[in-house]
């Protein structure tokens, strides 16, 4: 693995879904699911020095549009800042606002309720992705 490379997991065209850690596969999985045209792609470094702009420059061009997913809670969260820098970077390109999909403010414990309450799955993905179909105006 190349120091600083992200990895295209998915190819796509509608939108682009950052990703990173076990919300790659989360989000392979909710792409695949909503047959919508998803381009997913596995961050893999977490620094925003030795994010792979390259790669993301080149889907959010193609796309104009993009969905950051993290398993965290909201708030200034790792995928806020990274809004913050795509916005900065890419806004000529952009549709619409970066979206972002998280975990919510419960806290994970034992309980199988608190668990899922705070953790993100496919079904939140999926619908991260059908907003922004919607706010397009287009058939979700």
């Amino acid at each position: 693995m190349p120091l600083g490379k992200a990895a295209t997991r998915r190819q796509g065209s509608a939108v682009t879904i950052l990703a990173y850690g076990t919300m790659v596969h989360v989000a392979l999985a909710a792409a695949e699911d909503t047959g919508i045209d998803a381009e997913v792609i596995d961050l893999r470094w977490l620094d925003l020095a030795s994010l792979d702009w390259d790669t993301i420059g080149e889907s959010i061009k193609k796309t104009n549009n993009v969905l950051l997913v993290e398993q965290g809670s909201p708030g200034p969260g790792y995928t806020s800042r990274i809004a913050t820098a795509i916005t900065e970077r890419y806004f000529d390109y952009l549709d619409q606002p970066v979206q972002r999909v998280y975990g919510s403010q419960s806290t994970p414990t034992i309980s199988k309720a608190l668990e899922r309450a705070a953790l993100v799955y496919e079904p939140e993905i999926r619908e991260g992705i059908r907003a922004i179909r919607r706010n397009l105006g287009q058939q979700a």
